[in-house]
């Protein structure tokens, strides 16, 4: 990131009491969020696939259910600093146009 984009980003911050993210953080924060999506999709066809007999399939079912529901919240989190990261730009450009 160029030096002047870099201070405009820290002044923004700045003077709006807002935390926005850099292009470059904000696209690797995008992809993770897709790879976290593709990883729980994974996981639902995995869980639904795979029947082992017994007390195994309970310990696995349970198992790729949790991993399944953490990777749904850090996907969430993820959305949610990805979409607060284009509202604070989106307001600011709003304020800055009227």
């Amino acid at each position: 990131m160029r030096t002047g984009s870099y201070l405009a980003l820290l002044i923004h911050n700045h003077v709006h009491a807002s935390t926005v993210l850099p292009p470059r953080e904000l696209a690797q924060i995008k992809a993770v969020g897709a790879q976290l999506a593709a990883l729980g999709r994974q996981l639902r066809v995995f869980g639904m696939t795979n029947n082992p007999a017994g007390s195994v399939a309970l310990d696995l079912g349970e198992a790729i259910t949790l991993v399944r529901r953490e990777v749904e919240s850090a996907r969430e989190v993820t959305a949610a600093v990805v979409r607060h990261n284009l509202i604070s730009w989106e307001s600011d450009s709003e304020m800055s146009n009227a």
